[in-house]
């Protein structure tokens, strides 16, 4: 069983597709040799079985809706689908399900209607905002829906269908090997890379040490004390006759 998820503002939208004509006929199965015509609710918790509108149970999920305007894509849907080997299942045995895919969910006491839409599919839509205000926030809920799904498959004999997250999986381990590889090839370079990294950076801390001493003690010249002003004294030549201080 494959689930997929969407979320959205209007049941109305939703509704609308779900019960009406579809594409190539997708919307027609059929049950113990009787055509059935798609876009019917088999399940709900709010009294709509058997309703083909979607006018009654859009208006009743809107009104939940309505009492946390706030909140962003209140209405939450999945489409449930059973794998090509699996055998056709009764409404009966869909409401079932659909009932325990709720609880495991946890969004039983929302509003919510299931709507079948072919031999091996239905859909769910739920009101995330609760008729008292209580909001399920779906934290998750990929993760937890194909735990759902996986357990309905096991109760009812019903075929695993693949896993989204299998085929990722590989993947991720192989990239992951590969980049090991590459590690351990490029080992040697990296270590030398990495010493004269670690050299080059220690010459730039030198340098910016030096420049910061420079920055806090400039260079200094002598000048006089404040205050003084030096006056320089005129030249005066030696005057005949007098001693200028050599022998004679």
């Amino acid at each position: 069983m494959i689930a997929k998820i969407t979320r959205g503002n209007n049941p109305g939208d939703i509704g609308a597709y779900l019960h009406g004509p579809g594409k190539a006929n997708e919307h027609v199965y059929e049950v113990g040799g009787v055509k059935q015509s798609g876009g019917i609710v088999i399940a709900s918790n709010v009294g709509m079985e058997g309703h083909l509108d979607p006018s009654k149970w859009a208006g009743e999920l809107r009104k939940a809706i309505h009492t946390r305007p706030e909140i962003k894509n209140p209405v939450w849907h999945a489409s449930l689908r059973n794998t090509a080997q699996d055998r056709t299942l009764s409404d009966a045995t869909w409401a079932d399900m659909g009932q325990s895919f709720a609880e495991d969910m946890g969004f039983a006491d929302h509003p919510w209607v299931m709507v079948r839409h072919g031999h091996d599919h239905v859909h769910l839509v739920v009101s995330r905002v609760s008729d008292v205000g209580d909001v399920w926030h779906g934290r998750n809920d990929r993760r937890a829906a194909q735990s759902a799904c996986t357990k309905l498959e096991l109760e009812h004999g019903l075929q695993q269908a693949p896993r989204r997250r299998e085929g990722p999986k590989i993947a991720v381990s192989a990239e992951r090997e590969e980049a090991r590889g590459k590690a351990t090839a490029l080992g040697p370079r990296l270590a030398v890379k990495k010493v004269e990294q670690r050299q080059l950076e220690e010459h730039q801390a030198r340098l910016r040490r030096v420049r910061e001493h420079d920055s806090l003690h400039p260079p200094t010249h002598r000048r006089p004390p404040q205050g003084i002003v030096p006056v320089a004294r005129p030249y005066t030549p030696p005057q005949p006759g007098r001693d200028t201080g050599y022998e004679r």
